[in-house]
């Protein structure tokens, strides 16, 4: 009976053992597998926590310009504004009015001509007559990095510009995954996590033509170049 019990044992112990083996895994039992993969997973968590450096950063940068690009946004307005005013008033004196032009009441240029910003601060929004122009940094959430053609990646934040108004329920911007986001982009400013790096200006309908910025002056530039960009094209009526 004892020997029946001790070969039945032993018979277990080998298939324990076969079924070890066999296992593709059963590598991480050997101390130098350990060793080894342990050294695999330090290399790729010491890349990863340097993309995770580099990415923080970067959105240091990204947010500090992005402030700056809201508070200039009532500034634009403002001078948006000025610029219209003057344009009445030489017309109006040019066909002998002294007065300055009284604004339509439906239409006022108060109305017409104003920025919003959302609570969080992520989200800025510049309306200049029938023209609508958000920028976002909604969607800097992971290291992303702009491809370079022949050079390195360069890991970035980002400020998206979109054409449309980016709260409003009907252009569904708000609420829209980040690629279907992307087909109302006419152009994008990206900063690096070096603060004496330029900042990327890409233009989209322009095969991404790239622009540099000295990150000290990238906000008014980018967004000066924006408003350029969609004020200066026009519309054509549906056929």
């Amino acid at each position: 009976m004892t020997n029946i019990q001790d070969q039945s044992s032993l018979e277990k112990a080998k298939l324990k053992n076969r079924l070890i083996d066999e296992w593709p895994g059963s590598a991480f039992y050997e101390p130098n597998a350990i060793r080894a993969m342990q050294q695999k997973v330090d290399k790729i968590a010491l890349h990863m926590q340097k993309q995770l450096d580099e990415h923080e950063e970067a959105m240091r940068n990204t947010q500090k310009i992005f402030e700056q690009l809201l508070q200039d946004l009532d500034n634009f307005a403002i001078c948006f504004q000025e610029a219209f005013n003057s344009d009445q008033e030489k017309t109006g004196n040019e066909i002998g009015i002294i007065e300055r032009v009284e604004r339509l009441p439906q239409h006022p240029l108060d109305a017409r001509i104003r920025c919003q910003i959302d609570p969080d601060r992520s989200v800025g929004i510049l309306n200049i007559l029938w023209h609508a122009m958000s920028f976002t940094t909604r969607g800097n959430t992971k290291p992303l990095a702009l491809s370079r053609p022949g050079r390195p990646p360069l890991f970035t934040g980002r400020i998206i510009a979109f054409n449309g108004d980016f709260l409003d329920n009907q252009i569904h911007l708000q609420n829209a995954h980040i690629s279907d986001q992307l087909n109302r982009e006419v152009a994008s400013l990206y900063i690096p996590a070096d603060q004496s790096a330029p900042a990327v200006m890409q233009i989209k309908h322009l095969h991404n033509e790239e622009t540099y910025f000295h990150q000290a002056d990238a906000a008014r530039r980018f967004l000066l170049k924006v408003v350029e960009i969609i004020g200066g094209g026009g519309f054509f009526h549906e056929q």
